[in-house]
């Protein structure tokens, strides 16, 4: 009787330290599944949200080259050099072209989709403006032209705002990223924890068992 009673306890006790490391094990791949996760969220940070941060940087001064290019153009009363003037911008609008190409293929959101499909829009109004400025300056009267400078520097108001929302919004989608990544470690500081936990209840099971 006492026999079967210490097979059964013996049976009991290994049955529990199976338990236990089957939970370890489990929390284990769990953990190791949640640093993963962390590690793509640091890579979508990166590639999601720094690299197209970077593309807006350089877009935003292209376009403001643009602007100056015009100004220029527009202060001098259309005597600057119109092929030199024209050949710049067909350059800044080649460059403009590649970085918007760049910044679609990154990940975009719905609302970031939405603000480029603005910002092209808007872009293509203010180009088109900026040729009528460059090709018939000249030959027209000083109020028709006074009108169209208007118009353009209003258009360019425009993209500008949009390239102001695009940017805003890279900072506000990182920062869901980041608390996205800051949830992560601190699940994993849990399931630490419940492994430390489970090591101690294994350690003393065996130490009851044995005295």
């Amino acid at each position: 009787m006492e026999q079967s009673a210490k097979k059964h306890s013996r049976l009991q006790s290994t049955l529990l330290v199976i338990g236990l490391l089957g939970l370890v094990l489990t929390s284990i791949f769990l953990s190791r599944r949640s640093v993963h996760e962390g590690q793509q969220a640091s890579v979508a940070i990166y590639q999601d949200r720094l690299v197209p941060s970077g593309i807006l940087v350089n877009l935003t001064s292209a376009i403001y080259q643009k602007r100056l290019v015009l100004d220029t153009y527009v202060l001098t009363g259309g005597k600057s050099d119109t092929r030199m003037i024209s050949s710049e911008l067909e350059r800044l609008n080649r460059r403009i072209d590649s970085l918007l190409t760049d910044f679609e293929r990154t990940k975009l959101t719905v609302r970031e989709g939405d603000r480029l499909r603005l910002l092209n829009e808007r872009l293509s109004i203010y180009n088109s403006l900026e040729t009528q400025l460059t090709t018939n300056q000249p030959n027209q009267p000083g109020t028709q032209r006074t009108r169209l400078i208007g118009t353009s520097s209003a258009s360019f108001g425009q993209v500008t705002q949009m390239l102001d929302e695009l940017s805003a919004l890279q900072l506000t989608v990182g920062n869901e990223l980041l608390n996205e990544s800051r949830g992560q470690a601190n699940y994993i500081y849990v399931l630490t924890a419940l492994q430390i936990g489970l090591v101690l209840l294994i350690g003393v099971s065996l130490f009851w068992h044995r005295f």
